[in-house]
Formats: C-alpha cells, structure tokens, sequence
C-alpha cells in the first residue's frame, strides 16, 4: 500500500507524463522507426525532438539548444522540429533526468550536479579544482578525452542515455554576504549546491554547509537568509539576479560547470543512420559555437556585475591552493566508486597534463 509521500510522487510522475503526453500529441513522431526517411529529404513524416535543458530563456544552454533547433530544422529540411524546454516547465531538474531516461523526451542537456547519484561516475565533472585554469585546454578535453567518450560514456549507456557532448559553461563563481577567501571565511558557511554527493563532500571538506537544492530554490533560499551563499557559473548568476540579496562575488575558479547533451537511447537507436549522423554532426557544430557563445556571455555578465552594489573579490592563486588542499579528498573518494572511475579520473588527470603542456596552462 503507498504511504502519502509515495502517493505524492506517484501523482506527480502521472501529471508530468500526462503533460507530455498532451504537448507531443500533435506530432508524427517516427523516432522509434528504423525507417524514419532521410535526413533532409524524408517520406514526409516529422521527427518531433523535445529538447529540455536545466536553464531560464536566454541563459546559456537555452541559446545552445535553440541554437541545435534552428540548424538541425534548416539541415533536414524541415524532416526533424524541435520544442525546446527551459527549467521548471517539465518539473525539478531530476525529473528531466527520470524523463529522458524513460524516453518522455527525447533530448536534454543534463548537468553531473544533478545524475551524479545515478550515474555516480559522472560525479568526476563536480570535482573541484581538477580542471585547467585555462579554458582553451578544458575545451580540447572536452571535445577530445578518451576517459570522457570511452568508459564515462559508457556509464551513460548503462542509464538509457546517448552522451554526445560534454561541454563547459566557464568558470563557477562563489556569492556570499561576507568575502569569502580563507578556510575560516568558509567554515559553517550555509552554501547551496547541487544534489549530488561528491559535491557535497567537496564542501564539507573544505568546512563548509553545502545545502543542496534544486536551482529555481535558490534566489528565495539567499533572500530569507535560508542559505549564506552559492555556486554557479557567472552569467546564471546574473541572469538570476543573485546579486540584490548577496554582497560578495567570489572570482574563485575553483571549477568549470562543465554538462553534457544526451539523447534517450532507444530513440536514438531506432533512427535511421542518416538522421543520427545529422543529430551528431550538429551538436558538433553547436558544441563549437558555444565556446565563444558562453565566454561572450561570461564577459556581458561581468559588466553588468560590476554595475550592482556588490564588491567582485578576486582569490589568489595562494588562497586557492588552500581550498584545494582540503578538497582533494574527493578525489580520493571518487576513485573508490569502482574501477571504471578509478581509470577515469587517472585517465583524465593525464590528459589535462598533456594538454596544459600543449597549450600553456
């Protein structure tokens, strides 16, 4: 028998399908048909992608997915249409994920803040301070890793998930309404985070009160005073108007908010090869376009930071390396989740040597 939680969620997942159910009921979806037409010069039918992603209109990964819209149409010809999704509209960033995985859409950007407990070897994109300062190296990682496109990827098949990218949104930042620089500056700090467990442990290393939640919780969490402070890439920072309740914007770049689109297995497959060398061929092209499209949007983002009332504290490489210290125990930690993790995080540790080397970290 449910008790009344069970019951809750059970509601819930019933609402959230019946609405999907109701928005892709006018299309002719043939994604499940092996013989679905060419792409660009199909039988007729429509490929409808819905195409949910973690973000608010004009953020980041909503210019990336429009971006996927507007050339996979032009590209088959009108063979494949996209609905686009932004944040809330199918329920909390995890039913995104419930979602995808059950094949209720067909395609998300989903963040390892928000799998990392069910695909617990994505977690490796949480850790802190394991990537490059340098951007350029983390964009030829992310494009290039054996450790991210082998075993990673396989961890996402074992899900029900086609990872086709995984990419960087720039550098996560600290808010907080006191400078926060020093390990005693963090210590009991009330900071949210997203829901998954290395991240948490990160900062409960480092001495903090990391209190997950989902991200539309936030700007009400810092304004009751029911968190201290977050973390978040600068441009959602802004865009979510974080700065009016907080006094203190950490340029800390203690990390990258790296993400990764992904596709419901069992639809991808049951395309027809052309139309899933298409879809590949152009998250490719918006992959590329995104570097510059989010380093521009990191760049608007500063100025309009430093017109709040907020003071941008920059830490030094010294104060940094402090934080890095206490956290490196995840590491450690993440390593112990099985072999294919051990091996993918030795295996990308290297791999950001060897292209620091190459390019000038």
């Amino acid at each position: 028998m449910l008790n009344k939680k069970s019951l809750m969620v059970f509601v819930g997942m019933l609402m959230l399908t019946m609405f999907l159910v109701a928005c892709g009921g006018g299309n002719n979806n043939t994604g499940g048909n092996n013989d679905g037409g060419n792409a660009g010069g199909g039988d007729g039918d429509t490929i409808n992608l819905r195409f949910a992603h973690e973000e608010g209109q004009g953020d980041v990964q909503d210019l990336y997915a429009n971006k996927f819209k507007e050339i996979i149409e032009e590209k088959s010809g009108g063979d494949i249409t996209v609905d686009v999704y932004t944040a809330g509209q199918l329920g909390s960033n995890m039913d995104v994920l419930q979602s995808l995985q059950t094949g209720a859409i067909e395609i998300a950007i989903t963040s390892p803040g928000f799998s990392g407990d069910v695909i617990t070897e994505s977690q490796i994109m949480a850790i802190p301070f394991l990537f490059s300062d340098n951007l350029e190296v983390n964009k030829k990682v992310l494009n290039e890793s054996e450790a991210l496109y082998g075993p990673l990827a396989d961890k996402y098949e074992e899900k029900g998930l086609t990872p086709f990218k995984f990419w960087l949104e720039g550098f996560m930042y600290w808010t907080a309404n006191k400078e926060v620089t020093t390990e005693d500056d963090m210590k009991g700090l009330k900071i949210r985070t997203m829901p998954t467990s290395l991240i948490i442990k990160s900062y409960e290393l480092m001495g903090a009160n990391p209190t997950p939640t989902d991200s539309g919780e936030i700007y009400t969490m810092l304004q009751t005073k029911g968190i201290d402070a977050q973390e978040n890439p600068l441009f959602y920072i802004v865009n979510s108007n974080f700065l009016e309740v907080q006094d203190y914007l950490m340029d800390s770049k203690h990390h990258i908010y790296t993400t990764v689109t992904a596709a419901n297995q069992d639809f991808f497959e049951g395309l027809s090869e052309e139309h899933q060398e298409l879809i590949r061929e152009v998250v490719d092209e918006v992959n590329e376009w995104s570097f510059e499209m989010q380093d521009e949007e990191q760049k608007k983002a500063m100025e309009k930071a430093k017109e709040e009332d907020v003071e941008i504290v920059e830490l030094t490489a010294e104060e940094r390396e402090v934080f890095k210290e206490l956290s490196l125990e995840a590491r450690e930690l993440y390593k112990k989740e099985s072999d294919a993790a051990k091996e993918i995080i030795e295996t990308l540790e290297k791999e950001i040597e060897e292209a620091e080397a190459e390019l000038g970290d």
